[in-house]
């Protein structure tokens, strides 16, 4: 071989190498997850749960930076071609129809013509055919893989929600957080096919994704195995596309609380959270245990909280031998004093507990000229049964103090637990919230809260029951408790 025919193999390769870069720049989707680039640390972990069938409700959130868009449209046109094209293994649908997605994104101008747009023409493969549609915002909004007939929609958050019904459809992809009403409207079209829902977010103030999805429950309480939840800070994604160096020129910018929620990850609404130590984790390491038998000497107070056109609140608290409180039981139902009454008495008898107080919201008194107030009613129906009602404490922050305490002790553990079928309770005390104005609890879904705190300022301390053989005469005429 001579000194030409080498020059001409050696430009032959150039050029095989130079077409193979272009191809792998051109189609990167192929190769997302193999020796030329990998999925972060997080990404990996949410792609690992997708391929189990039990989950339905994918989120992935954290601080910003973590390559939620990225691994949002991953996950949104793998499901359009039906495999990962990276191995060319087939996802599982419950169906052989062409895919269909929808990817919600926030205004049309900011977020989904700056970001959205350009994240899927970087990442669909030019190799694939596509016709894409433009809407009256000139924003590219329908696309349709030609080899699948499989499509995906792009929505904006600022639409009415009104826009979103009517569609059924297979993946429903957030970047960053929709409103209640919006998630509402898109869900209602994964029915047939057994959809997914994935949320790619950076949590600020939406104490009610939190709440709703992340902490999704089962109607009887328990925790929702079907959500699968993923999050990161932006340290995850060092070496994925970011590095250190701008991490710390980006966190220059920040304040202490910014800092929590681009950086860490930490919702900012966390930060007015009454009881951001509360954990749903179980006894020993959270607050939550399961229900069990409760012993009967264990003393039982019952807080009441009323309102004429709402749901009636009562929360049980009980007490141990060793002065920690286990919250144990609620009622929240619709219904007036006689009712409220009549229901805390069924709650005693079935469960024979040992009732130390009741306790009920002072404003039940109402107008001191009325004679039949809800106070009235429910002490009517206590008393026939020689149970004695009595008005709460209305001091409320010392009531919240007493209930950190309890949530947080002096050698940082608990001594207070929650069974964890209390929807109504765990709701509200993991959304509890201060107003950013006044700095006092806001007035919304606080009806347990309200009972928490007054059960807390009862400070009850245990003592042994008495029993017949305490209560036997002494040979001299005096009872065992004193006196003749």
């Amino acid at each position: 071989m001579n000194e030409k025919q080498r020059e001409q193999i050696k430009q032959q390769r150039l050029e095989v190498l130079k077409w193979q870069q272009q191809y792998r720049q051109d189609n990167k989707i192929e190769f997302f997850d193999s020796e030329y680039m990998s999925p972060n640390p997080i990404q990996r972990e949410l792609l690992d749960a997708w391929i189990e069938l039990q989950y339905k409700v994918f989120t992935y959130t954290g601080a910003n930076r973590i390559g939620k868009t990225t691994i949002g449209t991953i996950l949104a046109l793998s499901t359009l071609f039906g495999k990962w094209l990276w191995n060319n293994e087939k996802m599982h649908f419950p169906h052989s129809k062409p895919r269909k997605v929808r990817y919600v994104g926030q205004d049309w101008e900011k977020h989904i013509k700056a970001v959205t747009i350009p994240a899927l023409r970087e990442w669909w493969p030019k190799a694939r055919q596509v016709h894409v549609s433009k809407n009256t915002q000139s924003v590219e909004y329908f696309w349709t893989d030609e080899q699948t007939g499989s499509t995906l929609e792009i929505m904006s958050n600022k639409q009415e929600s009104e826009l979103h019904e009517g569609w059924e459809g297979d993946l429903i992809v957030y970047d960053e957080p929709p409103t209640r009403k919006i998630r509402v409207a898109n869900a209602r079209g994964l029915i047939d096919r057994q959809g997914r829902e994935l949320f790619c977010m950076t949590l600020l103030k939406e104490a009610w994704v939190d709440r709703e999805i992340i902490k999704a429950r089962n109607a009887d309480g328990t925790p929702d195995t079907s959500v699968f939840n993923v999050h990161g800070d932006i340290y995850s994604n060092v070496g994925y596309g970011i590095t250190k160096e701008g991490i710390s020129q980006f966190e220059k910018t920040l304040t202490e609380d910014e800092k929590e929620a681009r950086i860490l990850g930490v919702p900012s609404y966390m930060s007015g959270l009454v009881y951001p130590t509360f954990s749903r984790k179980y006894k020993p390491r959270g607050h939550l245990v399961r229900r069990f038998k409760l012993p009967l000497s264990w003393i039982v107070d019952i807080a009441i909280d009323v309102h004429p056109r709402e749901k009636q609140a009562v929360l049980f608290t009980a007490t141990d031998p060793r002065n920690e409180r286990y919250v144990i039981d609620e009622i929240w139902d619709h219904g007036d004093g006689t009712w409220v009454g009549e229901e805390i008495i069924r709650f005693i008898t079935r469960n024979s507990y040992r009732v130390g107080r009741i306790v009920i919201d002072p404003l039940s008194k109402g107008d001191s000229n009325e004679p039949n107030t809800t106070f009235d009613k429910v002490d009517a129906v206590l008393s026939r049964y020689g149970y004695v009602l009595n008005m709460a404490n209305k001091d409320k922050v010392a009531g919240i103090l007493a209930v950190k305490d309890h949530l947080v002790g002096p050698n940082n553990e608990p001594s207070i637990w929650f069974f964890d079928d209390l929807k109504r309770t765990v709701y509200e005390i993991e959304g509890y919230l201060y107003d950013e104005d006044t700095q006092k609890p806001i007035d919304k879904d606080d009806h347990m809260m309200e009972n928490l705190y007054r059960a807390m300022l009862l400070e009850t301390t245990y003592f042994e029951e008495e029993t017949e053989e305490d209560l036997k005469p002494f040979d001299d005429g005096r009872s065992a408790v004193g006196g003749y």
